[in-house]
This record gives structure tokens, C-alpha cells and sequence, in this order.
């Protein structure tokens, strides 16, 4: 359902997308190595699903970028953050939600804030996996943003540098 679900949002968007099928990727090595082929070398994503004082938010960057969740303990609002459970991401973001292959939208639940990293619009494209692991969209950067400002979900974008995180409304 949510894959057919950011279709349909890309559509009536009018926003043009590539989708190619490939071997399932459950790991960053997997992804690694598919990215290697085809148009794959562009910007992957990564989409992580946190749990915090009985709320859950989802955070999208790169790939390979390590996510620190005390950055977040402000905008949380605790410092106790843990990953949420595969159980729980399912309940959150819809039954094909699953670990490996969280889309960055697309999912029924229009209360889950959304926090995107900043650094994803520094390339032309973005990919992702539409809650379908053996499936890869790539839509250029721009559209993505255009997804974010008409989502329901209260959407922010963040920038981590070496000393500092920053979080602004889109």
C-alpha cells in the first residue's frame, strides 16, 4: 500500500521518477554494492524510525551518514531515544513498513514528524526504497522538496556540522 501510495502522490504531483527492480539490500553493504551499478551511484537514503516519551519521529539523511540521536534530544524533547522496533515501525508507518526499507513518505500516518537532512538537496537526485527492498525510486531533489511542503506531516530539515545542529521548518 505505501508504495502504491508515493506513486500515486508522485503522479498527481506531476513529478516524473525512475524505478528499477534489483536484489533485495538488507544491509549498507548490500545497498554499497548496488549503488555500484547502473544509475544507482546517486544519493541513497537512509530513513530511521526513533521512539522518544511515547512519540516517534522519522529522520531521513544519507546513506552513509551516522545519525546521533542525542543531536535531536532538543527537538525530542529528552535525551532518551532509542531506535524504534520492527513491530513498532510497522504499527507507526503501515504493515510494509519494515526495517531495510522505510520510505522517506508515502505512509498513512500524517502525525509522525518528519526531519530531513539537509545535505540530501546538495545533489540532482535522491533515492529510496518504497517499502519495497527489491525496489529503488529516484526523483530529482527538487521534486523531493516539493513532497515535503505539501505533506500533512509537520516536516523539518536539519544540518549537522562538526560542532553544530541546526533544525529549521521547511
Amino acid at each position: 500500500m505505501i508504495y502504491e501510495n508515493i506513486k500515486k502522490i508522485l503522479w498527481d504531483m506531476q513529478i516524473s521518477f525512475d524505478e528499477i527492480e534489483h536484489e533485495e539490500s538488507k544491509t549498507c553493504d548490500d545497498s554499497k554494492r548496488l549503488r555500484s551499478e547502473a544509475w544507482l551511484e546517486w544519493i541513497w537514503s537512509k530513513n530511521i524510525v526513533f521512539h522518544c516519551k511515547w512519540n516517534f519521529y522519522l529522520v531521513t539523511t544519507l546513506w552513509d551518514k551516522d545519525i546521533k540521536a542525542r543531536n535531536f534530544k532538543g527537538e525530542f524533547g529528552s535525551k532518551d531515544i532509542r531506535f524504534a522496533s520492527a513491530d513498532e515501525i510497522s504499527q507507526v508507518l503501515g504493515n510494509d513498513a519494515k526495517i531495510w526499507s522505510i520510505p522517506p513518505f508515502g505512509f498513512s500516518n500524517s502525525e509522525i514528524p518528519v526531519f530531513v537532512d539537509e545535505e540530501i538537496f546538495a545533489s540532482e537526485y535522491f533515492m529510496f526504497n518504497p517499502a519495497i527492498s527489491t525496489k529503488t525510486i529516484r526523483v530529482k531533489t527538487s521534486d523531493l522538496m516539493k513532497v515535503y511542503e505539501n505533506m500533512q506531516n509537520k516536516v523539518k530539515l536539519f544540518k549537522v556540522g562538526e560542532e553544530e545542529f541546526s533544525v529549521r521548518e521547511v
